[in-house]
């Protein structure tokens, strides 16, 4: 760990560059040890040497020595005096900063009600987090409210909800061997996570809270089932709008549909929302004019780590070289890193 720290302090890493004017930033794990905590205490060593503020939450746990899965070690999440920490009441003692209580939350977990405190010395802490974007948001603003001046966000893929534009204006995605044993499938995966991250806005409003919403010359027409909206669809929709979570079972219902949408683009509030398998998203594109978003996320990087929790590890030259490879076929500019060793 000691030797972690004197490589970040020698000016090793490169985060900080990357994250610029984002206020708000999520580190999103493609699985467990995918070397989220590596990037996020790079995230926190170089804002504080800076004289940054951080707040810092989590929207599971991380911080722990251990992973309580594979008993692997895992690095911990260090701070300065000063960082402001929004976690779970019974996380607190396993970290060893002294601290000031600022408050108490109200927001439950499995691990304790969500305290807020102030760390008034450096040390460990874990990080346990809200489970809704709503919590997070709460958490995010109060954080603010006690003088932050940048917060950090612990999350991972099965709460994709961290990318959601609303909640962090910038994402670092984090990807690694304890993934899947195939590099091939991880790399794939990685950069179809990464294109949804990366798609473009779709420069039109949405009118109303319906499930969908068919934007056409004629007109705006809006309904909670697809079959609906046969009439406006047959005549042809320039955009079908969708407001809730993209599912495969959306899929389905629009593929049903194909034949009316083959002149029509498809939007998603935000990629947060996409919960589809690839399969499902290329079928999609296929027969209809492709996907947009209402509101666009900021991917500032992805993160490679060729360490494997289970002991499939990767090469890591060769690693990065096939996460760039396929950034690139499916247009994703962001830059990919391996952190640990930039």
């Amino acid at each position: 760990m000691a030797g972690f720290f004197a490589a970040l302090k020698k000016g090793h890493f490169v985060i900080y560059e990357l994250i610029g004017g984002v206020k708000t930033l999520s580190v999103i794990g493609m699985c467990k040890n995918a070397g989220k905590t590596t990037v996020l205490n790079s995230a926190i060593l170089e804002c504080e040497e800076r004289g940054e503020t951080l707040g810092l939450t989590s929207i599971g746990r991380d911080g722990e020595r251990s992973d309580l899965v594979t008993n692997t070690k895992k690095p911990e999440i260090f701070v300065k005096e000063g960082a402001v920490i929004a976690t779970a009441e019974g996380l607190v003692p396993y970290g060893d900063v002294s601290r000031e209580i600022l408050e108490k939350t109200g927001i439950p977990t499995p691990m304790g009600e969500i305290i807020i405190f102030r760390a008034r010395s450096s040390g460990f802490v874990q990080l346990g987090g809200a489970s809704t974007t709503q919590q997070q948001k709460q958490l995010r603003d109060a954080l603010f409210g006690f003088g932050c001046t940048r917060v950090l966000i612990d999350g991972a893929i099965s709460r994709k909800s961290l990318g959601n534009p609303a909640l962090a204006d910038g994402v670092i995605l984090s990807s690694g061997a304890s993934y899947d044993p195939d590099m091939e499938k991880t790399a794939a995966d990685t950069a179809y996570i990464a294109s949804l991250f990366s798609l473009k806005e779709a420069g039109v409003t949405v009118s109303g809270g319906t499930r969908f919403e068919a934007v056409t010359e004629r007109g705006r027409f809006f309904a909670d089932e697809l079959n609906e909206l046969t009439e406006p669809l047959k005549a042809g929709a320039e955009w079908l709008i969708m407001n809730g979570a993209v599912t495969d079972m959306t899929a389905r219902e629009l593929l049903n549909s194909a034949k009316l949408l083959k002149n029509t683009r498809l939007a998603a509030m935000d990629a947060s929302r996409l919960l589809l398998k690839k399969e499902s998203f290329d079928k999609l594109t296929r027969f209809t004019r492709g996907f947009s978003v209402i509101k666009s996320t900021r991917l500032l990087a992805v993160t490679v780590n060729a360490f494997s929790a289970y002991g499939m590890h990767y090469d890591a030259d060769e690693f990065i070289k096939k996460v760039r490879a396929r950034l690139a076929e499916a247009g994703v500019s962001a830059q990919v890193l391996d952190v640990k060793n930039a």
